[in-house]
Parts: C-alpha cells; structure tokens; sequence
C-alpha cells in the first residue's frame, strides 16, 4: 500500500504528467485569447514543454508564467508581424474562385505557415535575438529542416482539426502538441548551441 501512494509509482508519474498537459493547454488558451498574445502564450508553452514536461524541472504552472512574462514584448511584436499579411493572404484566397489548385496552394501555404510558427516561437523561448533575427533564423530552420516543419505542422494540424471538432481534446492538444513538436526541434537546437559554444 505504501508503495502504491509513493509519488514516485509510475501511475502518479503519468497522472502528474496529465495534469501538468490540461493545466499547460488551459493556460495557453487563456493567454491566447486576446490574440495579440498568441506568441509569448505559444513560447511559455514551449518552454514549459521542454523544463517541465521532458526534462521535470520546475512546476508547469510557474515556468509557463516566468516565460510568458519574458516573452511577452516581443513575443507580440512578433505575432503582430506574421498575422498582418497572413491575414491579407487569407482574405486574397477567400475572394478568389475556388479552384482546385488555388485550395493545394492554400493548404501548402498552411502547412508551411505551422512549420514556420513551431521554429519561431521555440526560438523565441530558447534565445535572446532580435525580433528581425528570430525572423530570419526561424525561416531558415523552417526551410532547411523541411521535414521536421512538415512534422510539426501535421502535429499541430492534427491537433488544431481535432480540438475544432470535439471538446476533451483541446485540453490536452495544446500541451501535447508542443511536447511532441520538441522531439522534433530539441536535436536541432542542440547542435545550434554547440555550434555558438565553439564559435566563441
């Protein structure tokens, strides 16, 4: 029975990992809400992904603040930097005739927009850069590490189609897509960071 309440039984390993996944997504959906937001909200995420829920640092909750708090002025700036033409992309698709083509190309543009998002905002929690820099660097990581961007963006694609269509998800998907998007970033960031220690 002692053994069964001992914090460290894989069962309450996994239900502290759950909970750490709906708190995080939930907080991220708050965060999110004024849009504008929508970028330091996307980097405490990431952060809180990588300290919290890889690598048991910290408690969720906190790490998602102190980064938010960090990011919170160029992380808007920058969100405020992608949506506007975003936005006026969209709007060009929207009124131009449904071709079959044009909703490839549509899709593409998406799945690109993802990968580009996922480099950004991990960057954006990881280093000190300009905001014209973190631009920079994450389209260059979203263009050479092409199937790592296509994989998070079908990560969070799958992510964003399955919380629009049912409720329980979408407090999970957030946090989890973020997690499983650093497997795919984490390997690339490492080798960056041994590349600057070597080139000081």
């Amino acid at each position: 029975m002692r053994r069964f309440f001992n914090a460290d039984n894989f069962l309450w390993r996994w239900l502290g990992i759950f909970g750490d996944l709906v708190l995080l997504s939930l907080l991220w959906t708050v965060f999110s809400l004024p849009l504008v937001t929508l970028g330091p909200a996307s980097a405490a995420l990431y952060d809180a992904a990588v300290h919290v829920l890889r690598r048991g640092e910290g408690v969720s909750y906190a790490r998602f603040f102190a980064s938010f708090r960090r990011e919170l002025k160029q992380g808007t700036v920058l969100t405020l930097a992608w949506a506007l033409p975003c936005t006026l992309l969209w709007l060009v698709f929207r009124a131009l005739p449904g071709s079959l083509p044009l909703q490839i190309a549509a899709v593409l543009l998406s799945f690109f927009l993802l990968g580009f998002l996922c480099w950004l905002y991990a960057a954006l929690s990881r280093f000190r850069m300009r905001t014209a820099a973190l631009l920079v660097s994450s389209l260059r990581l979203t263009l050479g590490h092409s199937l790592r961007s296509a994989g998070m963006a079908l990560v969070w694609g799958a992510a964003i189609s399955v919380s629009l269509r049912f409720a329980a998800p979408f407090f999970l998907c957030p946090a989890l897509a973020a997690y499983v998007s650093s497997y795919l970033i984490e390997p690339v960031f490492i080798l960056f960071e041994d590349e600057k220690e070597q080139g000081m």
